[in-house]
């Protein structure tokens, strides 16, 4: 107990790497402990204007999710969440005008507000991928492995219930496959059930689904290191191979 660190001393430690600033001309920037689905971190703008301090996420969220195609989703999406939050909605940012002393609640309005609208619109455009593959999927294992549950839930070595999208018996076997799509929360997601599953004493087949390799991109290499990877629009023999 002696040799434990007083929490003040922690404390005074940690904070400093969750917050961070930045000024470049008549701007400061801020960056919050708050993480884009890409794992970008959240980023406010600070200015000053004739009503005080202008608090905007500078189009952070708008470029997250232009980065994943789904730019055209921005206005629909971000105009229901400034509302929400009493803020104001431009062409590619949200912000808010406030005096001094209302800048810190403003910042964390803003950044909370940006933090939803880049996560709602990649989970919803993750989602509709999946939905796409799982058709596909489905069809698959019906005809190879009759004896499938879809939806299931699997216990891994931690106890961590983990929700997985089917699970195949066959030869006295089990086999789980995974639809991933090429976003990191669905990624670390699989990878980290995987490995958890992987500890059992005898761990399942762990088979994750994906659209492309080549869409893939780094993330393959993830997948490929918690189990086996296959393209949905691959040979039964691959599927058939990937279970052995």
């Amino acid at each position: 107990m002696a040799d434990r660190t007083p929490l003040v001393d922690l404390t005074r430690a940690i904070v400093p790497n969750l917050v961070s600033s930045k000024t470049w001309g008549d701007a400061s920037f801020v960056n919050l402990p708050l993480a884009y689905p890409s794992g970008a971190f959240v980023t406010i703008r600070m200015t000053h204007v004739p009503e005080g301090v202008r608090v905007s996420d500078a189009g952070f969220a708008y470029r997250e999710i232009e980065s994943f195609g789904a730019s055209r989703s921005f206005s629909r999406i971000a105009q229901t969440v400034v509302e929400e939050h009493d803020l104001c909605l431009g062409k590619r940012a949200i912000y808010v005008d406030v005096p001094e002393h209302e800048v810190e609640r403003a910042i964390l309005d803003v950044s909370a507000a940006s933090y939803t609208i880049a996560t709602k619109i990649v989970a919803r455009i993750s989602s509709d991928s999946e939905l796409t593959i799982s058709d596909e999927l489905h069809m698959r294992l019906d005809r190879l492995f009759p004896q499938t549950t879809y939806e299931a839930k699997i216990v891994g070595s931690s106890s961590t219930e983990w929700d997985v999208t089917a699970v195949s018996q066959f030869d006295r076997e089990t086999a789980i496959f995974q639809i991933v799509t090429n976003y990191p929360v669905s990624v670390f997601r699989t990878s980290t059930a995987f490995h958890d599953i992987a500890a059992l004493g005898h761990p399942p087949r762990l088979i994750s689904v994906i659209k492309s390799k080549k869409e893939m991109g780094r993330n393959y290499s993830i997948l490929a290191q918690a189990g086996r990877v296959i393209e949905i629009d691959q040979t039964d023999e691959a599927f058939e191979k990937a279970v052995a």
